[in-house]
């Protein structure tokens, strides 16, 4: 099963969400990078000062008042003083990317190269700087928190905010980005459905998106003048072959003609009246609103309606699910039934024993309501099936025999269009067609498997059976 490609919305805003993480953590890491100079040059200056201070006060200072001079370091400055021998064990001075590095090369520039910074003294962690005093050498304990970076961790509430706000500010760019594009999108899918759509906006800010909804609102206006203009030349050609049918029907019926002749060209004439029937009905557009329609209690009345079941010549079996909701328009949802049981009847019969074998089922797929209608006919050829549905386009070379415009099956198509809907051909085995009406369902809480709340009779209760 292939997956669905994502949304243009979730396909905008991912990328953009990467382009804001990505620039902020350039941004982090060149703030980084860039405030390790100036950091280290400071860490080493107070290094130097805190030695030379501390060396010089000792150096100055009365023999007997180092002692006090020292505890007065230790405990207001947190400077510790202690010899440093020959057996200490240090380790070097840690610190985040190179700023260990500067900060011992800047401090040797000052001191001597032969000045020690250390992490740890003895197991004792700190900054540690090795002095001499008057020939003496001694090590020099700095407090641990010198090297703490000066943004600490506030730089975590900060990126959280600067996050939250880049999230809104993307979502909202986004969805303005994207919106004209959906309601275009939607707009065409009505469209296509044979609905007019409501007028896009056209004083749009921006150009490109003004540009589109005014050429999108101009064609819709076009088709509409079209299917109009075509309404009322079917409509008028329809209308005017009327009046010469029923004028040659009667002069046939009064004329002194022999009974087959007679009955042939009453046929001729009726096929003629269907025809131009078929014409009528595909011209005609319903611009009713939707309703919702129960598809299998439709499907049920209109077999009921046809009088099929008692026929010596059709053999019905049924299987309707009840309370599969769509989204309709009721007579045209008749028609499109009718139709269908129509050219079973007409092309789906067998060759043998011209007896018409019929399954009609309405049942639930996933998300869908589906009529499926099964003949065991000729069949169509897989090749054929696409061609079958356009308007004008009849099954001759498939099934022979074939009468009407060629308009049945795209009176159909243009019914489950406009319920959001399609139409499925494939072949029935070991010989025949399956015609499937797949159409979204209205509501799919309301579903149950039986037709107990429809004014149908009690046998659509019992389990599928066959009739002759």
């Amino acid at each position: 099963m292939a997956l669905k490609s994502p949304s243009l919305f979730w396909r905008t805003f991912t990328l953009l969400m990467l382009l804001l993480i990505i620039t902020a953590l350039a941004g982090l890491q060149s703030f980084r990078v860039l405030s390790e100079v100036p950091f280290s040059k400071g860490i080493s200056q107070q290094i130097v000062s805190t030695v030379n201070l501390t060396r010089y006060a000792l150096i100055s200072a009365d023999t007997n008042a180092r002692p006090d001079l020292l505890h007065v370091l230790a405990y207001r400055e947190g400077v510790r003083i202690i010899p440093k021998e020959s057996s200490d064990e240090w380790k070097p001075l840690q610190a985040q990317g190179d700023i260990a590095e500067l900060i011992e090369s800047q401090t040797r520039e000052v001191l001597g190269e032969d000045t020690i910074l250390a992490g740890s003294v003895n197991g004792e962690p700190g900054v540690w700087v090795s002095m001499n005093i008057e020939g003496d050498d001694y090590w020099l304990l700095i407090r641990q928190d010198l090297l703490d970076p000066p943004f600490g961790t506030t730089w975590v509430f900060w990126a959280f905010l600067t996050f939250l706000v880049g999230t809104m500010g993307a979502t909202i760019l986004t969805q303005r980005t994207v919106k004209p594009l959906a309601e275009l999108s939607a707009a065409a899918k009505k469209l296509g459905r044979g609905e007019k759509p409501d007028p896009l906006p056209e004083n749009t800010r921006t150009a490109e998106i003004e540009a589109v909804n005014k050429s999108f609102n101009h064609m819709v206006q076009e088709l509409e003048r079209m299917e109009d203009d075509r309404e009322l030349l079917l409509a008028g050609v329809s209308h005017d072959l009327r009046t010469p049918l029923t004028r040659m029907r009667l002069e046939i019926e009064l004329a002194n003609l022999p009974d087959d002749s007679r009955d042939a060209m009453v046929s001729d004439l009726e096929q003629m009246e269907s025809i131009v029937n078929q014409f009528m009905a595909y011209a005609h557009r319903n611009k009713q609103p939707l309703e919702r329609v129960d598809l299998g209690a439709v499907a049920y009345e209109t077999l009921d309606d046809m009088r099929l079941r008692g026929k010596d010549d059709v053999r019905v079996e049924t299987s309707i699910m009840g309370n599969l909701f769509v989204m309709a328009h009721p007579t045209e949802l008749v028609r499109a039934i009718q139709n269908l049981i129509v050219n079973a009847d007409r092309y789906g019969r067998d060759k043998e024993t011209d007896i018409l074998d019929i399954n009609i089922q309405v049942l639930r797929q996933g998300e869908d309501a589906v009529l499926r209608i099964c003949d065991k006919g000729p069949g169509v050829p897989p090749e054929e099936m696409a061609r079958i549905v356009r308007p004008f386009e009849r099954g001759d070379t498939a099934r022979g025999g074939a009468k009407g415009a060629g308009l049945g099956l795209a009176i159909v198509v243009r019914v489950v269009k406009r319920s959001g809907g399609r139409i499925k051909l494939s072949s029935n085995h070991p010989h025949g067609l399956i015609v499937e009406l797949v159409m979204p369902l209205a509501n799919k809480k309301n579903e149950k498997p039986v037709l107990e709340e429809q004014s149908a009779p009690t046998d659509t209760l019992l389990p599928p059976k066959k009739e002759n």
